[in-house]
């Protein structure tokens, strides 16, 4: 097994003397390796290593750089590290650590040498007036590390102790072999399969997944012998029936797969800036190569862990999963043969042939659940000849594919602080009786506050269709950038219907049932009922 990287990991990267511009103190790279470094006191690729010319006698110091993303831009991480160099060439050694000794983490870093007088900046590589304004972008356009006294280009490297991700966009079914790639020093790795709801962990097979799996959302737990861990999801499919043949009342969960990779924190291409548009806004590609995250959990993994273990505990639900890129793929005549479609994650992203494919499953008499706040927000695509989602309308919000049109509500606001958190008010009079099948059990009574609504929002918005909107409960929060709207929605359309939660949070509300049980596992009984008829 190899590590996870664009380059070998043990490899020398060797400059061709006079090909690097001098700095004005006669500093020169001469090569740099490993360009991927694992930092745990194995001895295997524990440290990088710059090998330099330069004036006999001076002080050198190594300087590292991380990417605090696009409001910040980078900053400087104080290494420590000086040397005193006694010939015309010397080697300086770097292992990941910060002033004092402290270990940094996992993640690519912009190293440099420098001269004790470090120098002046050198001008933009853009015009300022040519930027666009935001201290993140000026530091690309003129970075921290480009001054006199300095090498002509720095190193990025990446620090890596453990890695794994699964090279593939699909679910797979029990007893099938997953292409699961792990990055380990000399490949020293156990991998096991742990059940997302219960951290059960389960042996694997020689290359294949346990038979006889209940679908739903698993994890890789990949561990190596210097007690590093990392985890890696994996969609599961129920393995009794074959997709295209579900029996009656089966629901389909679509897990967010292009959600996971848009809020994606890894360094794919080496550039060191994190493969995301949250990290940098020229960007608009992400990376299908490398973890999901630097830990491999998905972005989302807390919100939807709720429901989880809901489905574990509910173990004769009839249930196929999938992933959003699968879903995108399948014939309409496939997708009616299913009682429901629920998307249990933070489905912001989707393909245009998706939403079409929903749209028309949903009017001709499907039925669609949305679990988490803010989904089908913006449109991307999938480059398999580049392996890459592309971002392709970062701001726009136009035509009939819209959030509104697919799940009856669209994206209000987020990101106020927690205290700023309302309760929800449940619908009264004729309203609440046409959800009267939601609060079924449930306690709530017209007009009575229950759970919570926080984090990402979204509101109904009655000029667009459809328009039959039956609002079960309410908040209104005060945001950071004004009022913000949470509208729990049933809405009928065509001859299907939509529920949305209109809330991020709502798995993780707090409250009881008067029998007792978990409020939110109540409220997902009821609406599991009316999805599967």
């Amino acid at each position: 097994m190899k590590k996870l990287a664009l380059v070998a990991a043990a490899a020398i990267v060797s400059i061709v003397p006079g090909a690097a511009a001098r700095s004005t103190g006669g500093l020169r790279l001469l090569s740099a390796g490993p360009l991927v470094i694992s930092p745990n006191g194995n001895g295997v690729n524990d440290s990088l290593r710059l090998h330099v010319a330069t004036d006999a006698g001076s002080e050198l110091g190594l300087r590292a750089y991380l990417w605090e993303g696009r409001l910040s831009g980078w900053r400087r991480v104080p290494t420590g590290v000086t040397v005193h160099a006694t010939g015309p060439e010397t080697t300086v050694a770097w292992g990941a650590t910060g002033a004092g000794g402290r270990t940094l983490g996992d993640g690519s870093y912009v190293v440099t040498l420098c001269d004790k007088d470090a120098g002046k900046l050198l001008p933009p590589l853009v015009p300022p007036a040519e930027q666009r304004p935001g201290d993140a972008e000026a530091s690309v356009d003129q970075p921290p590390w480009r001054r006199t006294g300095c090498l002509a280009k720095p190193r990025i490297v990446r620090v890596e102790r453990l890695a794994a991700y699964v090279d593939s966009t699909s679910s797979y079914a029990p007893g099938a072999r997953v292409p699961l790639q792990v990055s380990a020093d000399e490949g020293r790795a156990s991998v096991v399969l742990e059940r997302d709801c219960s951290g059960q962990q389960l042996p694997l097979g020689p290359g294949r997944l346990p038979d006889h799996l209940q679908s739903g959302l698993y994890h890789f737990l990949v561990r190596d012998p210097w007690g590093d861990e990392f985890r890696a999801p994996v969609a599961i499919r129920n393995g009794s029936f074959p997709l295209d043949r579900p029996p009656p009342r089966t629901v389909l969960l679509v897990w967010p797969y292009l959600s996971w990779r848009a809020y994606n924190a890894y360094d794919a291409n080496l550039d060191g800036r994190l493969d995301s548009w949250y990290q940098f806004w020229h960007q608009r590609r992400v990376s299908l190569i490398g973890p999901v995250l630097r830990n491999g959990v998905e972005d989302d993994h807390v919100a939807v862990l709720p429901f989880s273990r809901w489905l574990c505990a509910h173990p004769g639900l009839r249930v196929q999963s999938i992933t959003d890129v699968e879903l995108g793929r399948m014939p309409l005549r496939t997708l009616r043969r299913y009682a429901g479609v629920m998307f249990p994650g933070h489905s912001e992203y989707y393909v245009p042939a998706t939403h079409d494919l929903l749209r028309r499953y949903r009017d001709g008499g499907g039925h669609l659940a949305f679990l988490l706040a803010n989904p089908f927000y913006r449109q991307v695509r999938v480059d398999r000849s580049r392996n890459a989602v592309v971002m392709t309308d970062y701001d726009a919000r136009e035509g009939p594919r819209t959030d509104f049109s697919i799940a009856g509500v669209g994206y209000d606001g987020c990101c106020f602080l927690r205290s700023h958190t309302q309760k929800l008010v449940a619908a009264r009079g004729s309203d609440y009786a046409r959800v009267r099948w939601l609060f079924r059990g449930t306690g709530i009574g017209p007009g009575d506050r229950f759970g919570s609504a926080g984090s990402e929002s979204d509101r109904i918005d009655p000029a667009i269709p459809p328009r039959d909107h039956v609002v079960a409960g309410e908040a209104i929060i005060q945001g950071n950038h004004g009022v913000v709207n949470s509208a729990m929605v049933w809405t009928p359309a065509g001859r299907g219907f939509v529920f949305a939660t209109g809330n991020y949070d709502f798995l993780r509300m707090r409250g009881r049932t008067p029998s007792g049980e978990r409020l939110p596992w109540a409220l997902l009984d009821n609406i599991w009922r009316k999805l599967a008829g």
